[in-house]
């Protein structure tokens, strides 16, 4: 959860920053805006999204090509419902 938290604070200081630091020319067009500040929602979700993969994929290879010494090792350490 700390990368989808990192995410939503920085998109949250950049919304903040961004609305007070341009001046009028800066806000003509501000679906920039909106395209970054969701962008850095999405990069921290999609991170906490690719680390629960990485952490159950050791054990999902070995499970399937059925090896027992890389499951006992592998599998017993995941938290990912094996």
């Amino acid at each position: 959860m700390k990368a989808l938290f990192v995410g939503v604070a920085a998109a949250s200081v950049f919304g903040l920053l961004a609305n007070l630091l341009p001046g009028q020319e800066g806000r003509l067009t501000d679906a920039w805006m909106d395209v970054v500040f969701w962008t850095l929602i999405g990069a921290g979700a999609a991170l906490k999204a690719v680390d629960l993969a990485w952490e159950c994929l050791p054990c999902h290879i070995s499970r399937l090509f059925h090896w027992r010494t890389l499951i006992e090792r592998l599998c017993g350490k995941v938290p990912c419902g094996h």
